[in-house]
């Protein structure tokens, strides 16, 4: 901004001049006559307006500041609210997931009834039985198997009775 022009000769006229109360221009925005001495002061003494920061609305959100607030606490506290674990953490989780299950069957186990101790015996005898019975069925068919093979080798090897040598 450049400063007007000072035509005046005496120290006096640049004294009244500042008392004076500057000249309003059309179009500019007249001063609310309840605007104290604190709220000017973004006027500097050569009457320049002071630059002053801008209002960040993100950092003035008291949802923001709250927010902030509560991940320094858990940092601080070791906790890690946005579920990022690092990977020794994430194996121990998993081995101790691993043992509580297993304790869970354990228990499972230990805490059964008579009748159910009494079914799941029956069960296995039943599949044991049906293992069993698969098994003697294969063997005739593969003794007879063998014993075709063994006489169509026989067979083969003597020869017709009709035919003469």
């Amino acid at each position: 901004m450049i400063p007007e022009p000072d035509y005046s000769d005496s120290e006096d006229e640049r004294e009244q001049q500042r008392r004076r109360p500057p000249v309003r221009m059309p179009g500019m925005a007249a001063a609310h006559p309840h605007h104290n001495e604190a709220q000017l002061a973004h006027v500097n003494d050569e009457g320049l307006i002071v630059p002053r920061k801008l209002p960040n609305p993100c950092a003035e959100s008291a949802e923001r500041k709250s927010l902030h607030r509560e991940l320094l606490f858990n940092q601080k506290m070791g906790k890690s609210v946005l579920g990022q674990k690092s990977e020794l953490q994430k194996a121990m989780e998993k081995m101790k997931d691993e043992q509580r299950r297993k304790e869970l069957e354990e228990e499972r186990v230990k805490g059964r009834t008579a009748l159910e101790k009494r079914l799941e015996e029956q069960a296995n005898k039943l599949k044991l039985h049906e293992e069993t019975e698969v098994i003697k069925t294969d063997l005739p068919s593969s003794e007879e198997s063998e014993f075709l093979r063994v006489h169509a080798r026989v067979c083969s090897h003597t020869l017709p009775v009709d035919s003469k040598s």
